[in-house]
């Protein structure tokens, strides 16, 4: 058996409002492209397949396209779908049963019975060749009540969180009834979730990684499986030494965190029995257009942003002043200039990233309970340029004269 494990499509996200369909396009062009080259027995899909919870029509065009396309194909392989932290349970669940028709399973929210999370993949000859523990997001109050029907009604100080416990007890109860399903046969995991282990991107590009007070989930729950497909973390990768456990990563970069990272999907061939070696491989995804970061002091990023510009080549722009002195109110102006529509490149962020003020500097070092009336307005001007570390003293000396001329104006 051979499956296609990827995860975190966003589709309808934007980088810094930057619309990014034709990039969605391309991704599932060249998916369906893989799919007709490998000819897999299925794709799995672990969750976030939408950015938000109430898709735009753009978006769920794109879906069902793709789904409509792979139904099309000779041999219509089957697509596994479980729904993510940012898709809605009862969006994904309100077609599916027309989507059965078409080879789809969806599981978009975890049930009383938990062999409604069981998938089955037969053989040529029809005996079950594979079976899919096909476990959606679990909301923090899902994963309590599943503690609290196996008696754990509050944390425990120094033990697990009912969180944890409700996450244990539910990805067993689906794995042990995956292998009660087929018997013998290779049990693949599809999850979505932050496991202990694993290496995240950034806060911007990986939202809602904390459930229920637990930074990431133990990845001992999966013992019972021979491969963990899983979505949510956006840079693929195998969770610590256990090469079976794994992200598919984000098809498109997310942030500008992830601009030098490889992305890909993840083809899989389990063996004929259970416990039987699985080859694991990564399949780059395409890149239609790339992301560049440019940092370092004001001149370094207008000089580099200006050779860049001058390619004209196509790329999401990052400008990051992480050094130097001197006030950039006059620098971000100069940038957007070097970037009019007509560039193949769009200019999305420009971040002031000096280090911040000291603590205890600045107005901050002023006692606490001292009312501000009890300083000169001079004295409070001079503490507040003081919280502005990159200034050169040239300028901050120009600003106390600023002030000394409106404080003259009205006197």
């Amino acid at each position: 058996m051979k499956v296609i494990h990827t995860a975190d499509w966003h589709l309808g996200a934007r980088l810094h409002d930057q619309e990014r369909a034709d990039e969605h396009r391309a991704f599932l062009a060249f998916l369906l492209g893989l799919i007709e080259t490998e000819r897999p027995d299925a794709l799995l899909v672990s969750g976030d397949i939408f950015d938000m919870r109430q898709p735009g029509l753009s978006a769920q065009r794109q879906y069902y396209a793709f789904l409509a396309d792979l139904a099309a194909l000779p041999y219509r392989p089957m697509c596994v779908i479980t729904a993510g932290n940012h898709d809605s349970a009862y969006f994904l669940a309100s077609a599916k049963e027309v989507l059965r028709f078409l080879n789809v399973r969806v599981v978009a929210k975890a049930g009383e019975d938990v062999a409604d999370e069981v998938v089955t993949l037969p053989r040529a000859d029809g005996s079950p060749g594979l079976a899919i523990a096909a476990i959606p997001f679990l909301s923090e109050g899902e994963l309590n009540n599943i503690a609290r029907a196996a008696g754990v009604t509050e944390d425990v100080p120094g033990g697990p969180r009912r969180a944890e416990v409700g996450w244990r007890r539910h990805v067993r109860a689906v794995i042990a009834a995956a292998r009660a399903a087929a018997p013998g046969v290779p049990v693949v995991a599809m999850a979505h979730g932050t496991l202990t282990g694993a290496t995240v991107s950034d806060d911007r590009s990986e939202r809602g990684r904390r459930i229920g007070g637990v930074e990431a989930l133990p990845a001992d729950a999966f013992a019972g499986a021979d491969y963990v497909a899983l979505g949510h973390l956006h840079l693929p990768q195998a969770v610590g030494a256990a090469h079976n456990i794994r992200y598919a990563g984000a098809p498109l970069a997310m942030s500008f965190d992830e601009a030098a990272r490889a992305k890909s999907v993840t083809v899989v061939e389990p063996g004929e029995r259970a416990g039987d070696p699985i080859a694991v491989r990564e399949v780059p995804t395409p890149c239609p257009v790339a992301l560049r970061r440019f940092t370092g002091t004001a001149e370094d990023v207008r000089r580099d942003l200006a050779a860049f510009a001058a390619t004209d080549a196509p790329a999401y722009v990052a400008a990051r002043v992480t050094e130097g002195e001197g006030d950039l109110t006059a620098l971000w102006p100069a940038l957007q200039a070097l970037f009019p529509p007509e560039k193949a490149a769009r200019l999305l962020l420009m971040e002031d990233a000096r280090a911040a003020v000291a603590p205890g500097t600045g107005l901050a070092a002023v006692a606490e309970g001292q009312p501000l009336d009890a300083l000169e307005p001079l004295e409070v001007a001079r503490l507040r340029l003081d919280e502005l570390p990159n200034l050169s003293d040239e300028e901050r000396a120009a600003y106390l004269d600023l002030v000394k001329e409106a404080m003259g104006d009205l006197a």
